[in-house]
């Protein structure tokens, strides 16, 4: 799996993280990441982990791709 672009969208008051991952065998992935911070029991420690955005490109949602907006859009539906 290769990681081809991260987006962080605005859509409105909504952002979230959107990563393009291609295949091995030429697939088109979206991963969408509405959550950028996540918190993890180890132990009985409370430990913080947050998505690295510094990559990402920062984007309006119309300005994507169409490709990329429908699946966003289908997977928006279904939360």
């Amino acid at each position: 799996m290769n990681t081809e672009k991260i987006y962080l969208v605005k859509d409105g008051s909504s952002r979230y993280l959107v990563e393009v991952i291609r295949s091995m065998g030429g697939r088109l992935y979206i991963a969408l990441h509405k959550d950028m911070v996540a918190k993890y029991a180890k132990g009985d420690e409370v430990k913080e982990w947050s998505y690295d955005v510094g990559r990402a490109e920062e984007v309006e949602f119309e300005a994507l791709p169409a490709n990329i907006r429908r699946a966003i859009s289908l997977n928006l539906r279904k939360l």
